[in-house]
């Protein structure tokens, strides 16, 4: 599959990342591109250790190991698919829209010697370029939230499962019901990081239904992870900034960084852990 047969959605997120990959570098969650879970306020745990910690709570709900096959979802540079093969055992197969993610990740797994394990290609979540019923297991950790349909990419996601085959995802929805005067506001900030409208908490069950996908588990860790991080993020910015803004495009760290005055906090957006099942064949 080439950038050429991507949605839209799919091409511009990929240009998106492809011209931030060099933050990466810097980055200050490590090898990864989601938030940390932190057990309570207190905790020190720092933003790499806390991203590992939440992806290691989503290995546990795969419930793979050797003689798996994983799809990565979303793939960003490649740090909760090595873990996830390094802890399980399982083979995993990662796709991004963003061809300078996927070099990235492919050098991050010879890197790590999990190259016989771990492979990442270009691809589309909207026309995945895999066979029906080919994976064990699918995740997409905070990748669902930046495709143009949620629905559809849920239904490709089942299509790959082998019956009986585990979906683990993350996602944002709306916590709280965001006013009139604050919608304008939450949608600029989402629309600058090319994120989809939040999703319905209530609606989810009947998304995974329609999409042939069984709910076994949707549960709001609002607390322990986008309220924390958006703090802890900030202050590890502020110390930072110069050394991102060396990494990145002048324009693009320009549109990224927040305005004067802007608060990046969003308490009507929630995160979900969402867990679900193909149906086992009769």
């Amino acid at each position: 599959m080439t950038s050429s047969s991507f949605t839209p959605v799919g091409q511009q997120v990929g240009q998106f990342y492809d011209q931030l990959v060099g933050a990466f570098d810097a980055s200050l969650y490590g090898p990864n591109i989601h938030v940390g879970f932190w057990n309570n306020p207190d905790d020190a745990t720092g933003l790499e250790e806390a991203a590992n910690r939440l992806t290691d709570m989503m290995i546990e709900r795969l419930q793979v190991g050797p003689g798996d096959r994983v799809l990565d979802i979303g793939c960003g540079v490649g740090g909760p698919a090595i873990r996830l093969a390094q802890v399980t055992g399982a083979e995993v197969v990662g796709i991004s829209v963003s061809g300078k993610q996927v070099e990235k990740a492919n050098e991050l797994a010879e890197a790590a010697g999990m190259s016989g394990k771990v492979s990442f290609q270009h691809g589309d979540a909207m026309d995945l370029p895999f066979d029906d019923a080919s994976f064990s297991a699918v995740w997409m950790l905070e990748s669902v939230m930046q495709m143009p349909d949620r629905k559809a990419a849920l239904t490709e996601a089942a299509r790959v499962l082998r019956p009986g085959g585990r979906l683990a995802l993350t996602d944002n929805y709306e916590r709280e019901t965001i006013s009139e005067e604050r919608r304008p506001v939450i949608e600029g900030i989402l629309k600058r990081y090319l994120t989809q409208s939040p999703a319905s908490f209530d609606a989810y069950p009947a998304l995974l239904r329609e999409a042939g996908l069984r709910p076994t588990e949707i549960v709001d860790v609002s607390e322990n992870t986008t309220r924390q991080s958006v703090k802890r993020l900030g202050e590890a910015l502020a110390k930072n900034m110069s050394e991102l803004a060396s990494k990145i495009d002048p324009e693009v760290f320009a549109k990224l960084k927040p305005a004067d005055g802007e608060n990046m906090e969003m308490p009507e957006l929630g995160y979900l852990i969402v867990t679900g099942r193909r149906a086992a064949a009769v």
